[in-house]
C-alpha cells in the first residue's frame, strides 16, 4: 500500500459506524477478553493497526462486524462482482450473486428469502454462496413463513459478509492485492456509507 494511500486512510473517520470503541466490536465478534483491545482504542485505529501488521483476514472480519448490516452486505457484493470480473463463475453461484444483488435494490423479504434458495443451491466453498446467506440472516425471520418469526443473531450477516470477501480474495491470482482492494473500499464505505460504492 502506497505512503499516499495510508496519509487519505489516516484521514477518514468511520462516520457509518455506530461503535466508539474497538473492544465493543471484538467482544461482539467473540473475542476471548485477553485479546480485546485496550479501552480507548477506536475502530479506525484498531483496523489500521491490523493493516499494517498485515493482518488482512482480521481486518475483513473487523471491518464486516463494525459495519451496519446492509452496508457491510453492500461491500461485499461490490467485492465479489469486481472480483468476479473476467472469471466464468458456475451458474448456480452467479445466480447466489444475482439473487443477493437484487435483495440490495430491493430489500423486501421475497428477495431475502430467494437468496436463500439460490444460496443453498450454490457451491458449498462459493463466496456468493456466503454473501447470499448473509443476506438471509441479514433481518427478518429465519423461519418457515407459516411458522413462528425466529430473528437472526445479530452478527451472522457482517460474518457471512466478511467470509465471502475472504474466499473470494483467496479465489484471486493475488490474494494480498484483492484483500487490499476490498479493505481500501470497506474502509471508504465506513467513513461515507453506501455512496462510497457509487464511484467504486
Amino acid at each position: 500500500m502506497s505512503t499516499a494511500l495510508h496519509k487519505v486512510n489516516d484521514a477518514m473517520e468511520w462516520n457509518q459506524v455506530r461503535w466508539t470503541e474497538a473492544h465493543q466490536i471484538a467482544s461482539a465478534m467473540g473475542a476471548d477478553d485477553d485479546a480485546l483491545p485496550a479501552d480507548g482504542v477506536t475502530p479506525e485505529q484498531h483496523f489500521r493497526a491490523m493493516r499494517e501488521q498485515l493482518d488482512r483476514g482480521g481486518a475483513v472480519r473487523f471491518l464486516g462486524h463494525a459495519l451496519p448490516r446492509l452496508e457491510a452486505l453492500a461491500w461485499a457484493a461490490r467485492v465479489l462482482e469486481s472480483e468476479a470480473h473476467g472469471r466464468e463463475l458456475k451458474r448456480a453461484d452467479r445466480q447466489a450473486l444475482d439473487f443477493s444483488l437484487r435483495w440490495l435494490g430491493d430489500p423486501s423479504d421475497q428477495c431475502r428469502r430467494a437468496a436463500k434458495d439460490a444460496a443453498d443451491a450454490a457451491g458449498d466453498k462459493s463466496p456468493e454462496r456466503l454473501l447470499a446467506y448473509g443476506v438471509f440472516f441479514s433481518g427478518g425471520s429465519i423461519a418457515p413463513p407459516d411458522l413462528a418469526p425466529i430473528p437472526p443473531q445479530p452478527q451472522l450477516a457482517g460474518q457471512f459478509a466478511a467470509s465471502a470477501i475472504e474466499v473470494a480474495a483467496y479465489r484471486a491470482a493475488d490474494a494480498s492485492a484483492a484483500f487490499d482492494r476490498a479493505l481500501d473500499l470497506g474502509e471508504r464505505v465506513a467513513a461515507d456509507g453506501l455512496p462510497a460504492l457509487e464511484t467504486a
